[in-house]
């Protein structure tokens, strides 16, 4: 990613933050994150902005592209493409239930208490 592009992504995120009207502590538990990098991120003034794995969780919350180091997301990419792999049988079928299932794992990254009770309980 280029610096102008990161720029973009970090204006972006600020934008959300910024208009977001819940409070930094609501806004740190939803994302998986801490309140002081919230309050952080709502006060950046532009002179100097860590790009860490807190900044991308909560671009993934609000929906902003990440900035990420190509190296780390392409080995996790890897991971997940070979186990897709390894899942699927070849036919068609078996396609469609394999993307059912990791369809149906999208609602497993958000807390209990987000889910308005529909929990899973323990696995």
């Amino acid at each position: 990613m280029t610096n102008d592009q990161t720029q973009l992504v970090v204006q972006q995120l600020l934008s959300c933050l910024r208009a977001d009207s819940r409070s930094s502590s609501e806004i740190a538990r939803l994302a998986s994150v801490s309140q002081p990098t919230v309050s952080r991120m709502r006060r950046f003034d532009g002179k100097r902005l860590r790009i860490s794995q807190s900044f991308n969780k909560l671009c993934n919350f609000y929906d902003v592209p990440s900035v990420t180091d190509g190296k780390a997301s392409h080995g996790y990419d890897s991971l997940l493409r070979d186990a897709i792999i390894d899942a699927w049988d070849g036919t068609e079928a078996g396609g469609r239930a394999l993307l059912t299932v990791i369809k149906g794992l999208r609602g497993l990254n958000k807390r209990p208490d987000d889910t308005a009770g529909n929990s899973l309980g323990h696995i």
